[in-house]
């Protein structure tokens, strides 16, 4: 199955992606902020990821793992694609927001 993407359906993809990296980023980050102060990871997963690899390494699976899903979903359509993105912008940028609002609360800085 092949389709022709529009140039507005391209970007439409491209920039939900980025989204989607951008609060991936965020989410990584503060948690890397709240784990070494003393908080530790909810997801049991990423969890057992941190022992297994080591923090650094899961940050960039989960990133890979997303944009490989992402593309993947091209093959299906472009606003499936954005889709996919799309929630994943929203649910990283909520944790990210939380581990903020955690880091904020115990008086730590993302310094």
């Amino acid at each position: 199955m092949s389709f022709d993407m529009t140039s507005a359906q391209a970007f439409m993809v491209f920039a939900s992606g980025a989204a989607a990296t951008l609060a991936l980023l965020a989410d990584n980050y503060t948690t890397m902020i709240a784990l070494q102060h003393g908080f530790s990871e909810g997801n049991p997963i990423i969890k057992w990821l941190f022992k297994k690899v080591g923090t650094s390494f899961t940050a960039f699976l989960t990133g890979d793992s997303m944009l490989i899903a992402g593309a993947a979903m091209t093959n299906y359509g472009a606003d499936q694609a954005a889709m996919f993105f799309g929630i994943i912008a929203v649910g990283e940028s909520v944790r990210a927001l939380l581990n903020y609002r955690k880091l904020k609360a115990a008086k730590i800085s993302l310094n």
